[in-house]
């Protein structure tokens, strides 16, 4: 079994990717700065959350209508602010968001908690079928998985940011041909650090990832295993819904709005259809991680969709490269990890964690997969190159 703590990470991490997609589709595909995005989240969690608690209503109904209730209201929302561009459009969304905090906190607090908020909202396993004998050997193959996983994106990381080090240094004249003996060193430093501290670095590893309780009791009961894959088969669900229809005739209009709206209106594209419907469909989203946030953590308030709830969703998708899908993946993925791994170093984490977000802005403004996206672009031009080279060539023949 996994730890109850890094349980729940992982279950935010790919409620976040739902949540990070869906302003991705406003911001990174469209153009449109939106500030308030947490505002969606609130409306599809407290939405949920009553429904469930209150009206009795099944739970996958309830998260239904609190997704398609979060679209309306992005509707309502949308057909004003989308309007404004820029800066103003930013303030607008904002504005949206805090009223919904406020207007929250006034609100009945037998229904919607108060300030407090809602407490044990029905959780998501308590509405999973019993799995009976297997969960036991689920639970392993899943904590397994789940730590080749994490072995496999820490040796990735390494590399990559090794090598995100070695060109940075590379800048400096002195050091511009030593780029790869300069990530062979970062790398034997890395080895290094392991090397000394590899005890404690086992025993965390064991803490989080707890085989030998695979065949306990506890584990017996677990449908740890089921939760993973059920969370896991939504978020990937969500990524074909949204990768089909970034592809498809819509989402191209969507994406020439966001390079030149001039050209796209004279292309015959009703801008401000697309635009208020692009909105509408993301915030859909929005509205279906707040519903599964609800009912993922014991606890939640008011206070938990907040303007820093809107900043953290925005840095997921900077961070990661706007307008690209994976760009959102990986965001939602460091910003939602990090500060738990950083947990060790007590209050410097948040100076360590906000250094880190500032150097990568600096030397990686497109976003950490803004330059992979780049070079998929560049290697399909020299691919229509070489194939027209190669008409040519049997032309004159």
């Amino acid at each position: 079994m996994i730890n109850p703590y890094w349980e729940l990470a992982i279950l935010l991490v790919l409620i976040n990717i739902i949540f990070a997609q869906s302003l991705n589709l406003i911001i990174g595909y469209n153009g449109q700065f939106a500030l308030g995005h947490a505002g969606f989240l609130a409306i599809g969690a407290y939405t949920s959350a009553v429904l469930v608690i209150h009206l009795h209503i099944p739970l996958f109904l309830a998260v239904v209508a609190a997704s398609v209730l979060t679209a309306f209201f992005g509707l309502l929302i949308g057909y004003p602010c989308l309007r404004l561009r820029g800066d103003y459009l930013a303030i607008a969304t904002l504005g949206f968001a805090e009223i919904i905090r406020i207007v929250l906190l006034a609100l009945p607090s037998d229904i919607f908690g108060g300030p407090t908020g809602i407490r044990n909202a029905p959780n998501i396993k308590e509405f999973l079928p019993p799995t009976g004998s297997i969960n036991g050997l689920m639970n392993l193959i899943f904590t397994v998985l789940f730590a080749l996983v994490a072995v496999a994106l820490f040796m990735w990381g390494s590399y990559a940011f090794a090598g995100f080090l070695a060109r940075s240094m590379a800048r400096i004249q002195f050091l511009a041909k030593r780029q790869r003996m300069l990530r062979i060193a970062f790398l034997a430093v890395l080895f290094l650090v392991i090397i000394i501290f590899i005890g404690r670095i086992g025993r965390a590893f064991l803490d989080i990832f707890q085989f030998q309780q695979a065949f306990s009791a506890d584990s017996a009961k677990s449908t740890q295993w089921a939760v993973f894959l059920l969370y896991a088969v939504i978020a990937g669900l969500v990524l074909l819904v949204l990768r089909n229809y970034i592809r498809s005739a819509f989402g191209r209009s969507v994406i020439a709005i966001r390079e030149d709206e001039i050209a796209a209106s004279n292309l015959g594209i009703n801008v401000t259809w697309v635009k208020l419907m692009n909105f509408t469909f993301g915030c859909f989203f929005a509205g279906l991680a707040g519903a599964m946030f609800a009912h993922t953590i014991p606890l939640f308030k008011p206070l938990d969709f907040n303007f820093f709830k809107s900043i953290d969703v925005l840095l997921m998708v900077v961070l990661g490269g706007m307008g690209t899908m994976g760009g959102a993946t990986l965001g939602a993925g460091i910003i939602t990890i990090l500060p738990e791994v950083l947990r060790f170093v007590g209050q410097w984490r948040l100076v360590i964690y906000a250094l880190l977000l500032v150097l990568l802005m600096i030397f990686r403004p497109t976003g950490l997969m803004g330059s992979a996206v780049a070079s998929e672009q560049i290697l399909r031009r020299l691919k229509g190159k070489q194939a027209a080279k190669e008409e040519v060539g049997c032309a004159s023949d």
